[in-house]
Order: structure tokens, then C-alpha cells, then sequence
């Protein structure tokens, strides 16, 4: 498969899996705020922890002395275009990669996506969102999952489909994560953050299904760690990563043919082989930084193992066009 399509491929699901965490994170923090009688003042700090964890304080304090006038926040991680990591902006990136290898994808999946961007860039999915923005959130995450069906319905089962579910599943790793460096951030967080928490990750019922106990963070960040069952936590996403990168390169599970695949192996077995303790020993948000480290280190090295090719660029005749020559170094600084 061409290096240009895998990568492709691959930023297609993982921007719309990004979607549709921001949404249901968002979506969740809305509700939490309209729960808590807070002044005006407390309004900007209720959504810090969002902020934080999506990385989007910077950006957000940017936009709004760029505007110089206040602006919502929910407003600003749903259809900013000051950032890339907007709820619009991950679908219009994610549209642009599915147009980019029409030929891989199917027509019913190219024309769900599309009509999805459409909305979302219209003056009715603002209105939508003024109006209702319960009915917005929702027709959002319902989208993205039709479009993570049509996935997996309607596309074919081979390599594009490998990378493409090594992007869904180390994306959702990531905001998993995320959720649970949210707890950290408030600190002793009561029941309805936990609830929110797994809420976030549409996993209060099977919390519940797993843990008849009270909730607890200590129970809520064992089940998003290291649940094997459940298909959000990172020890189900880091599963699915090592099984895909080993289906593309065609090697054994337990063993390695590239960095990529010893890196999400280490990961997988270091969740494998740890529990809550090791959690409380290392420090939660320690831990979880780190989880996050590597799998910065796993989406690099899936990047300079197959879509850089160095390899193969090496290998190219000196006579070389510079336009090509600018291409790769293009990919190289992205």
C-alpha cells in the first residue's frame, strides 16, 4: 500500500474518533455545569479541566484576546477554526483525508461523511446547537458512530483497514486517558465527577455491570486502565493496536519486526501485568502522563515506519525531481 494512503487512512479514523470523544466530553461537562449553581465567575474555571486535558487552554486564551470579548467554551471546542482539535475541524480533516482515497473507502461511508461536513460548516448546526445543544451533541455522536459502522460494514478488511483501526484505537487510548487526567487535575473529585468521568466514556453501565460497589477513583481508573472487556479502556485499545500493527506487517503477536510494534507491545504488557497498586505507587497523574508519552512514541513510529519509508527514499535514483524531494521533507516536518 502507498505510504500516502495508509497515512491517510489512518488520520481519517482517528479524527473522527477524536470527534466524537470531544463530543461526548464536552456534552458531559455542559451537563455537570448546568448541575452546579456557580457565579459568573466560576463559569471559566468549570470547564478548566476540559481544557487541560484536550490541550486547549493556550489556544483558547489566544482566541480570545485575538476577539478581545469573551467566548464560550463549549462554543470554542465545538466549532472554533482557531484550532485544528475542534468538533468542525476534526471532521473537516477527516473528510479531506476520506477525499484523498475515495477509491479505499466505501460510497456509502464518502457520502455519510460528507454530508455530516456539510452540516456542521451550516449556519443550522450552529442554530441547532443555540437551540438545543442536547440535540446537537447527540446527532453528533450518533454520526461519527454510523460512520465507525460503515467502517467496519462496508470497508474492505485488509491493510487500509488495519491502519485505519491502529488510528481509531490508539486515538481512543489517548482521550481515555485524557478523561482520567481530568480527576487528577480537580483533585478529590466527589461521585458525580467519577460518574461523569465514565460517563465521558459512555461506560457507566458497564462500570456498574463490573463493580457493584460504590464509586470510587480508585475502581473508576481501574476499569478505564485495565479492563480487558470493556472496548474504551486503554487495555482493550492497546490490544487492538498491537493485534492491527502485527496483521500489517505480518509477524507473530509476542514479537516484533519494528519499533512501532515493540513499543505497543512493552505498552500492552506493562497494562497486562500491572494493577491499581502500581497506579497508586507511581501517582496518578504520573502514570497517566507517561501512558501518554508512549503512545505519542507508538503514533511516531507508525508514522517514520510506514509513511516515511526511509528505506525505500533512500533507495531512490540521485536524479530525483526536487518536487519530490520537497514532498518528503514536507511529511517529514509535519
Amino acid at each position: 500500500m502507498l505510504s500516502r494512503v495508509a497515512n491517510s487512512l489512518y488520520w481519517l479514523s482517528r479524527y473522527l474518533e477524536r470527534a466524537e470523544n470531544l463530543t461526548r466530553l464536552v456534552d458531559v461537562n455542559r451537563y455537570d455545569e448546568l448541575d452546579t449553581i456557580t457565579s459568573i465567575k466560576d463559569t471559566e474555571p468549570s470547564w478548566s479541566p476540559l481544557l487541560h486535558a484536550t490541550c486547549s487552554q493556550e489556544k483558547y486564551e489566544a482566541a480570545i484576546e485575538a476577539s478581545d470579548a469573551d467566548i464560550d467554551v463549549s462554543w470554542f471546542i465545538t466549532f472554533s477554526t482557531s484550532t485544528d482539535d475542534s468538533i468542525r475541524q476534526c471532521i473537516a480533516q477527516a473528510r479531506e483525508n476520506a477525499r484523498m482515497v475515495r477509491d479505499q473507502i466505501s460510497e456509502e461511508m464518502w457520502l455519510e461523511l460528507n454530508s455530516f461536513h456539510l452540516f456542521l460548516q451550516s449556519e443550522e448546526a450552529e442554530t441547532l446547537w443555540l437551540n438545543r445543544p442536547e440535540a446537537f451533541y447527540r446527532k453528533t455522536i450518533k454520526a461519527c458512530m454510523l460512520l465507525a459502522g460503515l467502517i467496519h460494514a462496508t470497508v474492505l478488511h485488509d491493510e487500509g483497514w488495519y491502519f485505519m483501526e491502529v488510528g481509531r484505537y490508539l486515538e481512543r487510548a489517548d482521550k481515555t486517558t485524557r478523561v482520567l487526567d481530568m480527576l487528577t487535575f480537580q483533585k478529590n473529585p466527589d461521585t458525580g465527577k467519577l460518574a461523569s468521568a465514565l460517563r465521558s466514556c459512555s461506560a457507566l453501565s458497564a462500570f456498574r455491570a463490573e463493580n457493584r460497589g460504590e464509586i470510587t477513583l480508585d475502581n473508576v481508573i481501574d476499569f478505564l486502565l485495565f479492563s480487558p472487556s470493556f472496548p474504551r479502556s486503554v487495555r482493550f485499545c492497546l490490544r487492538q493496536v498491537d493485534t492491527q500493527l502485527h496483521a500489517i506487517s505480518g509477524s507473530f503477536s509476542g514479537s516484533f519486526t519494528n519499533e512501532a510494534e515493540r513499543l505497543a507491545g512493552s505498552a500492552l504488557a506493562q497494562l497486562n501485568f500491572s494493577s491499581i497498586q502500581n497506579v497508586l505507587s507511581v501517582g496518578y497523574h504520573d502514570y497517566i502522563d507517561e501512558l501518554q508519552l508512549q503512545f505519542n512514541r507508538i503514533g511516531r513510529q507508525v508514522f517514520e515506519t510506514y509513511i516515511l519509508l526511509p528505506q525505500e527514499i533512500n533507495s531512490l535514483p540521485k536524479y530525483s525531481s526536487p518536487q519530490w524531494q520537497q514532498q518528503q521533507q514536507q511529511q517529514q516536518q509535519q
